[in-house]
């Protein structure tokens, strides 16, 4: 037998952008300061509709309340307390990504966090089988080059192992650090770049 390793990489343009996002609070009492986090989180709520977001595209990942103390001398002193607010924003318009950053961030999201890019599952599934079958093609055209070299002819495959499923390679940004970047006058830019998909098999010819 022949046993050859085929692989393919898919790229494609991302459909669905993941923001994370949230806000940071601080006072000396713990309920004002959970008062004023749900404040500033329901204007970002109202805006995020306001942009066509629905809420179940919106999922909290994070809510801490937890004691900040200032140190003098060894000794702590109970300063106040942060609450921390975080969610996670699914945007399936792309052309809207600079506008949840810019409009959050004037409603009091100052918690540094990042965007991730995606496509549908669906899609995945689509753009993964293309670098399957592709992978496939790269099993057998080296097979084909060892058999030619070695004066036989291969036969049909007598096994075909899928090597893994679909892995991504996708672009990552922190959103607060854009958001920084913006003036009044100019939307945070944001260039989505590409996705890879990739696959890969084992393939046993016989000969």
């Amino acid at each position: 037998t022949i046993t050859v390793q085929g692989s393919s990489n898919v790229t494609a343009a991302p459909t669905i952008a993941y923001v994370s996002i949230g806000v940071t609070t601080f006072n000396k009492n713990a309920a004002t300061a959970q008062s004023e986090n749900a404040v500033k989180m329901d204007r970002v709520y109202k805006t995020l509709a306001s942009l066509g977001i629905k809420k179940d595209k919106i999922k909290t990942v994070n809510y801490n309340i937890s004691p900040r103390y200032d140190y003098k001398n060894n000794v702590a002193t109970l300063a106040g307390y942060s609450v921390i607010n975080s969610i996670r924003v699914t945007v399936m318009d792309l052309k809207k990504v600079s506008d949840v950053l810019d409009m959050t961030v004037k409603e009091g999201v100052n918690q540094s966090n990042s965007i991730s890019f995606g496509v549908t599952d669906e899609e995945r599934n689509r753009l993964y089988l293309q670098a399957l079958s592709q992978a496939v093609v790269n099993a057998k055209e080296k097979a084909n080059t060892i058999a030619t070299a070695a004066g036989i002819t291969i036969s049909k495959p007598a096994n075909i192992i899928e090597g893994s499923s679909a892995h991504f390679v996708q672009p990552n940004y922190r959103a607060m650090d854009m958001a920084k970047m913006a003036s009044e006058a100019a939307p945070t830019p944001i260039s989505e770049g590409e996705m890879t998909i990739g696959a890969n098999v084992t393939v046993i010819y016989d000969y």
